[in-house]
């Protein structure tokens, strides 16, 4: 849905922020959250991890940092 103003989340782990336009890829770093999940689950080795939240459109462009949220995080 291209839709203005609107779109959905992709999850980073350990990923660079997406910059405004670009498209989100599609690996083991970014999970698209396109069908409407409001959760995932994760499992990853103990370390440091960086989450990142990146909204985007229907096409997977990113709205840019404007449009994201991290947290840091360590797995035990």
């Amino acid at each position: 849905d291209m839709t203005a103003n609107t779109g959905h989340h992709h999850l980073l782990v350990n990923a660079t922020p997406i910059k405004a336009g670009e498209v989100i890829p599609a690996d083991e770093k970014h999970t698209h959250f396109g069908k409407g999940q409001t959760e995932t689950e994760l499992t990853l080795p103990p370390g440091n991890y960086t989450l990142t939240m990146q909204f985007a459109n229907g096409l997977h462009q990113a709205y840019g940092p404007a449009m994201n949220k991290e947290i840091k995080i360590t797995v035990k």
